[in-house]
């Protein structure tokens, strides 16, 4: 596995390429993670705004909600179901970031 950011990591096959996931690890906090299946994935909505992207993700019988800066790459990275795993930033992290940087500030299920 390759981790391109302290927020999101993407699973990387023997060739280097992205593969394919079957389950995306949310971590709520330090304790606690949801998984959800890829499989049951509905439909994303990302949106772009001056101070905050959004990016809702549709499972079916969850609605995930996630909030931050930069989050396309994200979005893009579900739908490849490439994403292992979107994680809150870490606050000792947040002044190191590049401004260009994904940094996730919630996750709402």
């Amino acid at each position: 596995m390759n981790y391109e950011s302290p927020c999101y990591g993407i699973h990387r096959g023997i060739n280097g390429s992205p593969t394919p996931q079957d389950n995306l690890r949310l971590e709520l906090s330090p304790n606690e993670f949801q998984l959800l299946s890829y499989h049951h994935f509905e439909i994303a909505n990302f949106k772009s705004a001056k101070d905050a992207d959004t990016l809702t993700i549709s499972f079916l019988n969850h609605q995930v909600r996630i909030t931050g800066k930069n989050l396309r790459p994200l979005a893009l990275s579900i739908q490849d179901r490439e994403l292992v795993f979107i994680k809150l930033l870490p606050t000792r992290y947040s002044i190191a970031l590049d401004a260009e940087e994904v940094m996730v500030e919630s996750i709402e299920i």
